[in-house]
């Protein structure tokens, strides 16, 4: 049985190595935990008991403390890929970087033991380490906190499409190749006469400063393209709207028309009923109450704005020759932004009339059927299609109204992810579905 002090010694390694390391891969998706924040810090606590015991393995039992290492490695990567909710690339890109700067925090912390307690230094898992080491995570790890903040949470909460993370880990794991090779490639000296070694400690610092370079610009391109996303929508938003005002400006201008007229129908009307002519007075109401529009018919559902929006595009698909078909039940006080509901019709209505535009079929239809309560909003958005519709190698829908992934698409699955909910975008051959869940 080891000393009492020697097992707070190895006890307080353990903690230095891990509990920090999981504090900032979990702090950038604290919103997407799969478990409740208090069920996932009793289950950090627990695997932090568990390292400390694999700590203790590793350090009064030398045969076997590769693998214990190894486990160590695996049970932290397995917990963190349970407790978090998010894209694996992001999840990997994460744990990659963050275990970059835990091996430099290792290597400069034994590097920095050398220097101030040399007797100290060749055994393994001292105080002298732990303090070196506590000493190097102070001044590492709050400013990778304020990065992990105030640059890196931002990019990784939401991103216009969910390909990037997909390739973007592959930037972590090429950095750390890069150090392991620099550092063991050519090398026949062992990893602690390696560490302690300030050359070594430096050139390991000068790959992480250039490796989170790069992770900055990353991540500041990210936020730019949503800005840009977000700006794409506003305008489209602004179109619409500016659709919507047209549109209203139309039934403005018919109602004055419509008020014009009637005084002189009033006004025929009335000739004929002095004249007693009833019979062509009846006729006459007959045929002008047929000529009225039916208004009833431009009112899809109890949101106003919405029910313009399927308005208007009703308009232009009769002008075009398509069949509208809608069933909407959309409530004036549904819980969800107004601006968004515009953005996401608006653009799934928008790609459905220019998909049947380009169609070649002889009947184009388009359906839409949409349904909101008091938890969440179905929407489903069918229009016929019966030509090769082009997507990319991921399998994402290309536009073919303009070069490249159609924004739209993106819109929607950004609006989508915004209320926790999914797009789905489909097609059988014949028919081309677009279907949206938000919870709200």
């Amino acid at each position: 049985m080891p000393p009492v002090y020697r097992l707070a010694e190895v006890g307080v390694y353990s903690l230095l190595n891990f509990l920090p390391l999981m504090v900032l891969a979990l702090y950038p998706f604290r919103h997407r935990l799969r478990f409740s924040k208090a069920v996932t810090a009793v289950l950090v606590l627990v695997l932090s008991v568990v390292q400390i015991f694999l700590g203790w393995q590793a350090a009064f039992s030398s045969s076997n403390a590769g693998l214990l290492s190894a486990v160590s490695t695996l049970l932290y990567a397995a917990f963190y890929f349970l407790a978090v909710k998010v894209n694996m690339g992001k999840t990997v890109f994460t744990l990659l970087l963050l275990s970059n700067n835990a091996s430099f925090i290792v290597m400069s912390s034994k590097c920095l033991e050398g220097q101030l307690f040399p007797a100290l230094a060749h055994q393994s898992y001292r105080w002298s380490f732990s303090l070196c080491m506590f000493l190097i995570e102070a001044f590492i790890w709050t400013p990778l906190f304020f990065y992990m903040k105030k640059v890196y949470t931002p990019a990784v909460e939401k991103e216009p499409s969910g390909i990037e993370w997909r390739y973007l880990w592959l930037i972590p794991a090429t950095f750390y190749l890069i150090w392991y090779y620099t550092l063991y490639g050519n090398s026949s000296k062992t990893s602690l006469e390696l560490a302690l070694e300030p050359k070594n400690t430096a050139a390991l610092f000068f790959i992480n400063a250039g490796a989170f370079l790069v992770y900055y610009i990353v991540a500041k391109l990210l936020i730019e393209q949503q800005k840009n996303l977000r700006l794409h929508e506003k305008n489209h938003l602004l179109a619409m709207q500016s659709l919507q005002y047209g549109y209203l400006q139309d039934k403005i201008a018919e109602a004055r028309r419509s008020k014009h007229d009637a005084r002189h129908h009033l006004a025929l009307m009335q000739e004929l009923l002095k004249k007693g002519e009833y019979s062509k007075l009846s006729e006459y109401l007959g045929s002008y109450q047929n000529a009225l529009p039916d208004v009833s018919d431009r009112i899809y559902c109890k949101n106003t704005s919405v029910s313009a929006l399927l308005a208007y595009f009703a308009q232009q698909a009769e002008n075009s020759g398509i069949e509208y078909v809608v069933n909407a039940d959309i409530p004036e006080d549904i819980k969800a932004d107004i601006t968004d509901l515009s953005v996401l019709f608006g653009n799934l209505i928008e790609n459905a009339l220019h998909g049947c535009i380009d169609d070649k079929s002889e009947h184009k239809k388009i359906e839409i059927n949409a349904k909101a309560d008091s938890y969440s909003l179905c929407i489903a958005v069918d229009n016929t299609f019966t030509g090769t519709p082009v997507t990319d190698a991921d399998g994402s829908f290309i536009s073919t109204k303009h070069g490249g992934k159609g924004i739209g698409i993106d819109s929607v699955k950004s609006i989508a992810e915004k209320y926790d909910g999914i797009a789905k975008f489909e097609y059988d051959g014949r028919m081309f579905y677009a279907s949206v869940m938000l919870n709200i």
